[in-house]
Parts: C-alpha cells; sequence; structure tokens
C-alpha cells in the first residue's frame, strides 16, 4: 500500500513539474524570427542595356589595327600617316562602350587615348567622353551622336592648339571585319574640312595594351 502511495506522490509531483515548466514557457518572451538569408532578401532588379547600346556594341567591338591618313592642316601642314591598334568593348553590364586607341608616326610621337559612349534614352542620342595626351584638359565630352542610315556621326568640341574647334566624327562602312572613321575639324559647324581618315580592320591578335 506504502509502494502504491509512494507511486502516486511521484506521479502528481511530475505532474506539477510538467505544468510549471508549461507555465514558464508561456511566459517567456517570444523568440525573434530569423532573418531571412541575403539570397532570399528582395533585391533590386539588374538594369539591361537599352536596343541601341547593343546595336553600337555589335557594330565596333573588337580587337582592331588601324591607319591614319591626315590631311593637311594647320597643326599638320604636309599631312601624315600614322598606325596603330584600337580595343573596343562593352562597359559594364553592356550599358556602355569603351575604346582604347593608340598609333604613331603621323604627329611625331605616340598618341594615346580611350572614350567611353552611353545611350541616353529622353534625348535617344549616346553621350560620350574622350580622354587623351593631346588634349589640353585631358578629357572633352561629345555633343551629340547618332546613327544616320548605316552610318553613325557623332559631333563635339575641343580645344586644337589654343582656339576652340568643332569635330564632327563619321563611321561609315560598317561591317564585321572593318569600319572607317572620317573626322572633320573647323571653327564652327558652318567650316568643317576633312582633318583625318582612320581605317579600322580586324586584328588576327589582340590589340596591344595602352
Amino acid at each position: 500500500m506504502k509502494t502504491v502511495s509512494r507511486v502516486l506522490f511521484l506521479v502528481v509531483l511530475a505532474g506539477f513539474c510538467c505544468m510549471a515548466l508549461l507555465a514558464q514557457d508561456a511566459m517567456a518572451p517570444a523568440k525573434p524570427k530569423a532573418a531571412k538569408p541575403a539570397a532570399q532578401a528582395q533585391q533590386m532588379p539588374m538594369p539591361k542595356p537599352a536596343p541601341e547600346m547593343t546595336k553600337l556594341v555589335k557594330a565596333l567591338s573588337g580587337n582592331w589595327t588601324i591607319v591614319e591618313k591626315h590631311e593637311a592642316n594647320p597643326m599638320m601642314p604636309n599631312g601624315g600617316v600614322g598606325k596603330g591598334t584600337a580595343k573596343i568593348w562593352a562597359g559594364p553590364g553592356g550599358l556602355s562602350l569603351i575604346e582604347n586607341y593608340q598609333s604613331s608616326g603621323a604627329m611625331g610621337g605616340s598618341f594615346k587615348g580611350m572614350g567611353t559612349w552611353w545611350w541616353d534614352p529622353k534625348g535617344q542620342l549616346y553621350h560620350g567622353v574622350w580622354c587623351d595626351n593631346m588634349t589640353p584638359n585631358g578629357c572633352d565630352t561629345s555633343g551629340s551622336t547618332k546613327w544616320d542610315g548605316d552610318n553613325l556621326v557623332g559631333t563635339m568640341q575641343g580645344d586644337m592648339g589654343g582656339q576652340m574647334m568643332t569635330m564632327k566624327f563619321i563611321y561609315s562602312d560598317i561591317k564585321p571585319d572593318s569600319f572607317v572613321m572620317t573626322m572633320e575639324m573647323g571653327p564652327d559647324a558652318s567650316k568643317m574640312q576633312k582633318a583625318m581618315t582612320v581605317t579600322y580592320t580586324k586584328a588576327t591578335a589582340p590589340a596591344g595594351k595602352m
């Protein structure tokens, strides 16, 4: 009989202990939910290149050898010929186009430049900036660049020998393995003369480093 009473006592005691533990759990503050992994967090969608940007990248990208023909002008009275290389490729995300350019021979030394172009959907044109070792300010920004039929035409202003000049660039005869860039320049848009013709030909090996 004592044994039965002891068993009942232990059962009742165990029940009270369980009730006490349950009460403590109910009173305990709720644990904060674990934060979602970063991969599951909502992310901002990455921008996609506009069709106009994709068209430009497809048209001009590549490793190129270049031949320059300079017309006689105030800076080069006898004209001249230069040779070099250019590398043109898509910028980050395909949202821009970048060019590294180098040549020698025509100007009596090494010419190095680089430019970047991007599409402006509001203005419906390309903007750009060009930097080289012959520009006193280091860089010039382009006014506008647009497709005119199969040709790409751009204008910009820059300091040439202490005089502000307007320059026009025409990319024509664009093919998978070649294209031609013709530069016209003058004190204003009404007095433009051909200054240089650059022929780009697809290189069989990567263009040289800047």
